[in-house]
């Protein structure tokens, strides 16, 4: 018992520490890991099926998606959603072991019983991936108002048919 509570510490020590240097990045760091949260709510995670390409929520698979530009969550708790999805929610989890102890929200997936968020429809998230959703979001979408023809150009690239309704 003691050397596992050892371990556990240890391994939450390097994970604050983790998360301590990737606060610290600089800014070719932090526009690598903008650009990667990018692909990953792109494609890996495939958000943009329910947010909208410019996070402003639409009707999609899992009902109506939140506008991620007028949220008023902070970048933890954006986190802690898209590892954890929302309960009573069709917002997925999107961490593999979500449930699986008191991680997500205090609960279980027996405490969670019918509102029970459902898994991911495709690979799961490691925390690198979410922490650079997050980064992505906050640096891309959260806070800002209508989107614009410049931004749908740095998600879809300049020659796409996509941003043509933004064109005068």
């Amino acid at each position: 018992m003691f050397r596992t509570g050892m371990i556990v510490a240890a391994l939450a020590a390097c994970l604050a520490g983790g998360l301590a240097r990737a606060q610290d990045m600089s800014p070719a760091e932090e526009a690598r890991m903008i650009e990667y949260g990018k692909e990953i709510f792109k494609t890996k995670a495939t958000c943009q099926f329910c947010h909208k390409w410019d996070a402003t929520g639409d009707q999609g698979y899992g009902g109506n998606a939140l506008s991620l530009r007028a949220t008023k969550l902070t970048r933890e708790q954006v986190m802690e959603v898209v590892k954890c999805g929302r309960p009573g929610t069709n917002m997925p989890y999107h961490d593999r072991f979500a449930y699986t102890d008191k991680r997500c929200y205090g609960m279980t997936r027996e405490m969670a019983g019918a509102d029970m968020p459902p898994g991911a429809n495709n690979e799961y998230l490691s925390p690198r991936d979410i922490e650079a959703v997050s980064r992505y979001l906050f640096a891309k979408a959260v806070g800002r108002g209508a989107p614009t023809f410049e931004e749908c150009v740095d998600f879809w690239g300049k020659d796409t048919r996509q941003c043509d309704s933004f064109k005068k």
